[in-house]
């Protein structure tokens, strides 16, 4: 699996090319290696893709990062995993892979995004608080950005209501964004859980 890391954490090269050189070398190690003549003979690969292959190569080191993984209780779950979110394969270009502190959203379970302003009412506040309450005590998941104002307020409200929440977050898992939402970045992993691309 740390192969399939070191694909994944390739920088500038698309998920849908990661997903291509899977799919034509089989597994992860197999890309790694590859050697620098049979990248530049892929027919959907470009040379800054190659180049980029090959930095990664050199750059990656994939023993410390899958340690910090480990360390830091992070999944990684690569798209070819049962685990990975059935959902995502609906959608036009889903992520090779994803990581995660915590659980993932369960399949057949409703799910609902409550998002909305960060810099919200009092009253918007509060019927987030309470939406996120009734929904989650009605057995819906609650998926959200984990953002400051309405995305918060309806995860905290989930908790309130007993519920799963799962944040989706743009930085990586392992760093709590914004910062004064930490109470709220731990709880959520107790019941629910912590997703990002990084």
């Amino acid at each position: 699996m740390k192969y399939e890391y070191w694909l994944a954490a390739i920088p500038c090269l698309s998920d849908y090319k990661k997903r291509l050189l899977r799919e034509e070398y089989k597994e992860g190690r197999a890309v790694y290696y590859i050697e620098e003549m049979q990248l530049r003979f892929l027919p959907f690969l470009e040379d800054r893709d190659v180049e980029a292959i090959l930095k990664a190569k050199k750059e990656i080191c994939i023993e410390k990062e899958w340690e910090y993984l480990e360390k830091q209780n992070i999944r990684f779950i690569p798209c070819f995993s049962e685990a990975y979110p059935k959902k995502l394969w609906q959608i036009p270009d889903p992520p090779y892979a994803l990581y995660a502190k915590g659980k993932l959203p369960k399949e057949g379970i409703p799910g609902v995004a409550i998002v909305g302003a960060r810099k919200c009412t009092p009253y918007g506040q509060e019927m987030a608080l309470d939406y996120g309450k009734y929904l989650a005590e009605h057995g819906v998941q609650i998926i959200s950005g984990m953002a400051r104002g309405i995305d918060g307020a309806g995860q905290r409200g989930a908790l309130d209501g007993g519920g799963m929440t799962f944040g989706v977050l743009g930085c990586g898992v392992d760093i709590c964004y914004p910062r004064d939402h930490i109470g709220l970045y731990m709880d959520i992993q107790r019941s629910g859980g912590i997703l990002s691309e990084q």
